[in-house]
């Protein structure tokens, strides 16, 4: 007895220690598990009530459902000659697809120049299923825009709003609509991630670059996409899909590369000035300032110059345009052009061109030492043969007189 009285505490003890070792893990674990379903509990609660990412899903649908119906697939054909002009075996159709937008309640619609440039024939396809026939207004190479035509029919069409005139910025959220790699109708979403980029930008051969102040995005853009719009949060155009960056090692259009989340798209300014001209008089007319423009502004000029800003230094004004008429002289360096800063010479002569012929610009710019602002009446030109042909006197002339003598060159 006395020999089970000395070990009894001392087994209790044992196995009290071995229970609590056995037992122990298990109720942490049951505690572990207890917590996290209580913030499993709670998230499901703030999900289920005022869920931020449910607005912004509503947010996408809304921009998909205002949308689709106005993008469309194109399939464009061109017949080729083979060995034997002659004869019809010889002859093949080569197909080329990509996307376009209902520009108005008249049918027209916009697409890339590279999409249809040398067809025969396009055909469009709506989201609804709809398949129109449509004919090629006309095309400017130089902006890679395009515009076709096709019946608006009973149904009619649903023309794309725009934002017509409302400043883009970095940053802000926007979805590329077109058929990748030929999925018709697809969406993607991006944001902008520059403004302004232009051939200065290292764009290579992009067609256009020395005409257009390319929008910069991450939405992902691959082959197909090329004609559809860019979107922004109100379901409105700013853009036109165009371009990507990618291990082709050039921008040139059409090229089978995969998106690497550096797109470009033409920005609705470039496109609504093209577009318009080409409906109304099936050619473009282009701002004119009459500047030569050298090597970029180095830091060694602006030094010399005084200078502590961005611009674009004149390194001739040719005598008889508009620019010498309103007293720019070489040397000078423009600084914004109708309020629009030009900091390299791709910008300064995007930012001109889309400039209705005739009309006054603000130019500010420095001379020897301060700034200095003219207001300049901008001629006409446009592109004959490869070249740029300014119409003499046209600063002075309204835009139908340029637009006649124009039409009787072309």
């Amino acid at each position: 007895m006395r020999r089970f009285l000395s070990y009894g505490p001392g087994i209790i003890v044992l196995l009290t220690v071995t229970i609590v070792f056995l037992a122990g893990p298990i109720l942490v674990r049951q505690m572990q598990v207890a917590r996290i379903q209580g913030i499993v509990t709670v998230a499901q609660h703030q999900l289920d009530s005022g869920n931020i990412l449910e607005q912004i899903n509503s947010a996408n649908r809304a921009v998909a459902d205002a949308s689709l119906p106005s993008v469309v697939h194109i399939e464009s054909r061109m017949t080729l000659n083979g060995d034997d002009e002659e004869d019809e075996r010889f002859r093949f159709s080569s197909p080329t697809s990509g996307a376009g937008w209902v520009y108005d309640n008249s049918g027209h619609l916009i697409t890339n120049a590279h999409v249809v440039e040398g067809a025969d024939s396009a055909e469009v396809e709506f989201y609804d299923g709809r398949v129109r026939n449509a004919t090629i207004v006309g095309l400017d190479r130089y902006t890679d825009v395009a515009v076709l035509k096709i019946d608006s029919g009973i149904a009619g069409v649903i023309p794309f709003r725009r934002a017509t005139d409302e400043a883009l910025s970095i940053g802000e959220q926007v979805y590329a609509f077109g058929s990748p790699f030929g999925i018709k109708f697809s969406m993607t979403r991006g944001i902008v991630s520059g403004l302004g980029r232009t051939s200065a930008a290292n764009l290579g051969g992009l067609r256009g670059s020395n005409y257009t102040n390319y929008i910069q995005t991450d939405a992902a853009i691959n082959p197909g996409n090329s004609g559809g719009p860019l979107v922004d949060i109100y379901g409105r155009v700013v853009g036109m899909n165009t371009a990507i960056a990618n291990n082709v090692q050039t921008m040139e259009p059409g090229l089978q590369g995969q998106s690497a989340g550096i797109g470009f798209a033409v920005p609705l300014e470039t496109i609504e000035s093209v577009a318009d001209q080409i409906i109304d008089s099936g050619f473009v007319i282009r701002g004119y300032l009459g500047i030569n423009i050298g090597r970029p502004l180095s830091p060694e000029d602006a030094l010399a110059a005084g200078f502590d800003d961005v611009g674009v230094l004149v390194e001739g004004v040719p005598v008889g345009q508009p620019a010498r008429k309103s007293g720019l002289q070489r040397n000078d360096i423009i600084v914004s052009v109708a309020g629009r800063p030009t900091p390299d010479g791709g910008v300064l002569r995007a930012v001109v061109s889309v400039q209705e012929p005739g009309s006054p610009v603000a130019v500010r710019y420095w001379r020897e030492g301060e700034y200095m602002d003219a207001t300049i009446r901008l001629g006409g030109a446009y592109h004959r043969r490869g070249g740029l042909r300014y119409v003499e006197g046209s600063e002075a002339m309204s835009l139908s007189e340029i637009r006649r003598i124009v039409r009787d060159r072309l």
